[in-house]
């Protein structure tokens, strides 16, 4: 079995969600996450099969072979981290993971914003561990919210600089 281990957790609220994790695909309404960690040794061309053993139409999926993860809940938001570094496909490093669920309402724009304060965050996480990437080949990344109006989720906003810090830190703590 190339599985060694599933691992849920209860997102406890329904969140709009743009990801692009394998699974779902896009933008669709989440309300649990799951963590499939599979051997160094997997490689699997069609990996859903092995996905859908375990999603429903409300989960996101995010699969690795990365064993370091967190899920933390704050009073605002939810932050799910895996994050390994090592060999995989040409050097790339391991795979790292990101879900941020704000309790929050964003709009479609207010989203996409909040995936690139993400991303700017995991970037200067590794930069500050001077690891020489800005990630993997095999990198996931989830942001999610209740549904509303906020365009914004920028780095310079009061969510943006909040889930800046949370990520970058917790980040660097798994990969130390």
């Amino acid at each position: 079995m190339m599985i060694k281990r599933v691992i849920q957790f209860d997102l406890k609220k329904e969140y709009l969600t743009l990801t692009s994790a394998l699974y779902p695909e896009g933008i669709t309404f989440i309300n649990k996450l799951i963590l499939i960690i599979v051997k160094k040794e997997y490689c699997n061309t069609n990996p859903w099969t092995d996905i859908m053993r375990y999603a429903d139409k409300k989960s996101i999926v995010f699969m690795t072979a990365a064993e370091k993860f967190l899920f933390k809940e704050y009073e605002d938001m939810k932050l799910f981290i895996s994050a390994g570094i090592g060999e995989s496909g040409e050097n790339a490093g391991c795979t790292i993971n990101i879900a941020v669920f704000v309790d929050q309402g964003l709009n479609i724009n207010g989203l996409v914003d909040l995936i690139r304060t993400i991303e700017e965050a995991k970037c200067g996480a590794l930069r500050d561990l001077s690891l020489p990437f800005t990630g993997t080949a095999s990198d996931a990344v989830a942001a999610g919210s209740l549904v509303g109006k906020e365009y914004f989720a920028g780095p310079s906003t009061n969510l943006g600089k909040k889930v800046a810090k949370r990520v970058r830190e917790k980040l660097k703590e798994l990969l130390m």
